[in-house]
């Protein structure tokens, strides 16, 4: 099985960091609004993701885009605006 970290974006330019192992429907609990973290600034497309086969792997590596040195590369690759 795959397990994904993505990165979502309004069209505020906000972005949302998070990980799953179905995109389509994770991305569709965030524009339902069953996310709270995410739901007041719907709606939300899939800026980039990558994927692993180790579910661990893509948990640290979420950790690592909400770090200092994550969000560093969050904002030299992705339009920067409010970061989660």
């Amino acid at each position: 099985m795959w397990h994904f970290v993505y990165i979502l974006k309004n069209k505020n330019g906000d972005q949302y960091v998070g990980h799953t192992s179905d995109i389509n429907d994770r991305l569709k609990e965030h524009n339902e609004g069953s996310v709270d973290a995410t739901k007041s600034k719907r709606p939300w497309h899939v800026e980039w993701f990558c994927g692993f086969r180790d579910e661990k792997k893509a948990i640290a590596f979420e950790k690592h885009m909400k770090t200092g040195s994550g969000s560093a590369f969050r904002f030299k690759h992705f339009a920067r605006k409010n970061m989660s």
